[in-house]
């Protein structure tokens, strides 16, 4: 068995799960779940032998291909098919049941094909699903460091920006853009590239050090000097 810990991206995954013991995430396997975005951490106990398959939606993409907001699911792990509906189903049948790598992708992109093809036309002319995918560019760019810039770079207002974000994405973008500045702080930490944290904080747009330290804390477990030793959080 393994505990595996991951800062995630701000995304909905779609999994297919199987598992020696019969559990994971609270549910019977086999199982398809989808996976909210995770706010803390995620953690998941490993077992000594399974399979899992999977795939992640871009932020707001189930949003736009459902027609209907998502915010239920941060956070939550629910059965696929209580979104999805019955017939997928099958297609944790089939992937499971495939023991090459390249025919399991196969199934999963045939079923969101068919999952996707009656909505293409209303997914490519939903407006707001562009919006959303060109704030998360715009986030992952590290010289915007604030909501403010990026709904200016977007012409529209920080509150409307929040709305879309809460419908289609299911968090603030002020979440998502601290989640990716974290992922980058940890990545420089993890490599050993700094020790100064003030000048990392300030990097990612923090006004001091001690702001980045209690969003750092928050979201991984630890403060960032504790992680750069390498004591990782068990929680």
């Amino acid at each position: 068995p393994f505990r595996q810990q991951v800062l995630s991206h701000p995304v909905v995954h779609l999994t297919v799960e199987d598992a020696e013991g019969g559990r994971m995430h609270g549910f019977t396997t086999p199982t398809c779940l989808l996976h909210g975005i995770v706010t803390d951490v995620f953690t998941v106990d490993l077992p000594v032998a399974g399979r899992v398959a999977g795939l992640a939606f871009q932020p707001g993409g189930l949003a736009a291909l459902l027609d209907t907001g998502v915010r239920d699911l941060t956070g939550n792990v629910v059965p696929a098919e209580e979104v999805l509906g019955p017939p997928v189903r099958a297609l944790s049948e089939l992937v499971l049941g495939e023991p090459e790598e390249e025919r399991r992708r196969d199934h999963f992109a045939a079923y969101l094909h068919r999952l996707l093809e009656p909505r293409l036309e209303s997914v490519r002319a939903d407006s707001a699903y562009r919006m959303v995918r060109e704030a998360i560019r715009l986030m992952r760019r590290r010289e915007h460091t604030t909501v403010s810039s990026v709904a200016e770079r977007l012409h529209v207002s920080p509150r409307h920006l929040q709305r879309v974000f809460a419908r289609y994405v299911g968090v603030s973008p002020l979440w998502v853009l601290r989640r990716y500045r974290l992922q980058e702080a940890a990545a420089t930490l993890d490599a050993g590239e700094r020790t100064d944290l003030a000048a990392t904080a300030a990097d990612l747009g923090y006004a001091d050090q001690a702001h980045f330290s209690r969003d750092f804390s928050r979201a991984i477990g630890v403060p960032p000097a504790q992680y750069r030793r390498g004591h990782l959080s068990t929680r």
